[in-house]
Parts: structure tokens; C-alpha cells; sequence
């Protein structure tokens, strides 16, 4: 019994990773109040949780917000973008509906649009806190893994799909709005992050080769 509540046991480890969740999670929600900062808010929290993982994180509160202003730039551009492009997709949607004929193949590339908006999305913030890039890479690479990955792609829209499912027809909605400001953003993130760092490793130095460039700058 004593054992259990040992800094070390299991149990305290588990209690302390949910703290760990709740804070971070209220953090992002009130970064993300201002709306037009949600993409840096994807970003910080992204950078939390991909090192949570790997039981890499310490000061949650201060690594968030150092985050959050080292790529606030990169992440505001790219939100502005997504949000620029999925209103076009809206608007030319309603557009195509007005049509009498040729409606079929406008929507296809409509729909086109909106599914490689949203595999960009998917990967483009944790790519971002992950790997230092300029803005048009970041897209560019977002949409490469995205499609060269697609088994993990595809994982990844089910978590997001279960996570939606889970909030919206399982749980009462009482219990639903309690969960999303309680956890339920930052629980989702560190989830996904176990499979944004399998997809990551492909593309990081091995640390055998970060090692060597060391000892070469060193000499």
C-alpha cells in the first residue's frame, strides 16, 4: 500500500501526466480565445505533447508559452491560410449549387480541395513544432507525409473521427463540455502525438549523425 503512493509507482506517475493534461489544457484553451491564435495555440501544444511522449517535457507552462512565441509567426500565417482556403471551399460550394448542369464535377474538385485541406491540417501544427522550416515547406511537407504515411494518416482521422463520435453522440453534453475544458483537447493531442513521433523519426537525424556533427564542430 505504501508502495502506491510512492512518487515513482504507477499510480502516481498516471495522476500526475492527467495534472499534467488538465494544465496544459487550459492553457491552450485560453491561448486559443482570440481565435486568430488557435494556430499557435495547435503549435505550442503540439510541442508539449510530442515530447510528453517521450517523457521529454519539464515546465509545461513556461515551454508552452516559449513555443508558442518562438513559431507564432509560421503558425499564424498558416492558420490564416487554412481559414482563407476552407471559406473559399465554402463559398464556391454554395456557388456550384446554383449551377443547373456541371455540378458533379466542380463538387469532386471541391471535395478534392477540402480532403487535402484537412490532411495538411492534420500533420501542418505538429509538423511545425517538430521541424524549423519557412512557411511554403511547411505545407509542402505537411502534404508529403500526409500522403506518403497514409496508413498513419489514416489512423489519425480515426482517432480524430472516435474523439468527435465520442463528444458529440456518446457522452451526455454536460459531460461532453466538461471533458473538452477539463482535458479533452490536450488528452487528444498527446494520443496523436504517439503516432505524429513514429512518422516523425523517418524524417529526423539519426543521433548518430547529430553526434558526429558535434564532434566536428568541436574539431
Amino acid at each position: 500500500m505504501k508502495n502506491l503512493f510512492n512518487l515513482d509507482s504507477g499510480l502516481m506517475s498516471f495522476l500526475s501526466r492527467i495534472t499534467d493534461l488538465i494544465i496544459l489544457n487550459l492553457i491552450f484553451l485560453l491561448t486559443c480565445i482570440p481565435i486568430i491564435t488557435i494556430g499557435p495555440a495547435l503549435t505550442a501544444l503540439y510541442s508539449i505533447t510530442l515530447k510528453m511522449v517521450k517523457d521529454e517535457e519539464s515546465y509545461i507552462f513556461k515551454n508552452y508559452f516559449l513555443a508558442f512565441k518562438a513559431n507564432f509567426k509560421i503558425s499564424f500565417l498558416s492558420w490564416l491560410i487554412i481559414v482563407a482556403v476552407s471559406i473559399l471551399a465554402f463559398v464556391d460550394y454554395q456557388i456550384v449549387l446554383q449551377f443547373d448542369s456541371w455540378q458533379t464535377p466542380f463538387l469532386i474538385i471541391i471535395l478534392m480541395l477540402c480532403v487535402l485541406c484537412s490532411l495538411v491540417t492534420l500533420f501542418l501544427f505538429p509538423y511545425i513544432a517538430r521541424f524549423e522550416n519557412t512557411l511554403k515547406y511547411s505545407f509542402k511537407n505537411a502534404a508529403f507525409i500526409a500522403i506518403l504515411s497514409l496508413p498513419y494518416t489514416f489512423l489519425l482521422s480515426l482517432i480524430n473521427a472516435a474523439f468527435i463520435a465520442l463528444m458529440v453522440f456518446i457522452i451526455p453534453l454536460q459531460y461532453t463540455f466538461l471533458i473538452c475544458f477539463g482535458f479533452g483537447f490536450s488528452a487528444l493531442a498527446f494520443v496523436q502525438s504517439f503516432v505524429f513521433r513514429k512518422v516523425f523519426a523517418k524524417y529526423e537525424p539519426k543521433e548518430e549523425e547529430t553526434v558526429a556533427e558535434v564532434e566536428m564542430e568541436v574539431q
